[in-house]
């Protein structure tokens, strides 16, 4: 969960076909009423297990709740699943917005397409796929060389997507361009990291300069 500002909900990233919970910190030993919108979705009593009553059949089925009523899992995520959810403790209220990815594929090509597409070898829906790391520029001079290398992951359109980039465990640039001098770390390997709100995915140049050759 990554929090929000303290007038909002708790924002929660989820991809379809996996499971998210939601979390209250609130421990008064009173009932959680937890709701989708303003629609009721299960009263659970504080304590081990919980005793449940849920407004409708319909969530028994991917619906579950746990830590004495306090934690709200939704398996099997849905599109339709995404909106905003909260718990009512007493007096105290926790809000969560859920935001769910679609799955989608990725083709022979290497191209990412939508799930209506004919693609063969699926990925975990909303992963990016290993990241690229391609020569932008290069610049030489008196012996020295410094170059501009670009890294870009496959499925950047399901959500904000971040690149690190590191030699060993030393952080050298973030973003996805980063400007690499061949002087400075020679025979080095450069690893480009990219992360979206579901998975994070690198890849290692061994010589980051022969990428700019010829």
């Amino acid at each position: 969960l990554s929090p929000a500002s303290a007038s909002g909900p708790t924002k929660v990233i989820g991809a379809v076909g996996r499971s998210v919970t939601f979390r209250t910190q609130n421990a008064d030993g009173n009932p959680a009423f937890w709701n989708f919108g303003n629609d009721p979705i299960v009263t659970a009593s504080f304590e081990d297990p919980p005793k449940l009553i849920f407004s409708e059949d319909k969530f028994q089925t991917r619906f579950a709740v746990s830590e004495k009523g306090r934690a709200l899992t939704i398996s099997q995520l849905r599109v339709e699943d995404a909106g905003n959810y909260s718990v009512k403790t007493g007096d105290k209220r926790s809000t969560f917005a859920l935001q769910v990815f679609s799955r989608y594929f990725q083709c022979c090509s290497g191209v990412f397409c939508p799930k209506s597409e004919a693609c063969d070898t699926p990925v975990p829906p909303g992963e990016l796929a290993e990241p690229t790391v391609t020569c932008e520029a290069q610049n030489c001079s008196a012996g020295s060389c410094s170059f501009s290398l670009r890294c870009s992951a496959p499925g950047a359109g399901f959500g904000s997507v971040s690149y690190t980039w590191r030699v060993r465990d030393h952080l050298r640039g973030e973003g996805s361009v980063v400007l690499w001098v061949n002087e400075s770390a020679r025979g080095e390997p450069l690893t480009c990291t990219a992360r979206n709100p579901v998975s994070s995915r690198s890849v290692t140049v061994s010589t980051p300069g022969a990428l700019c050759a010829g």
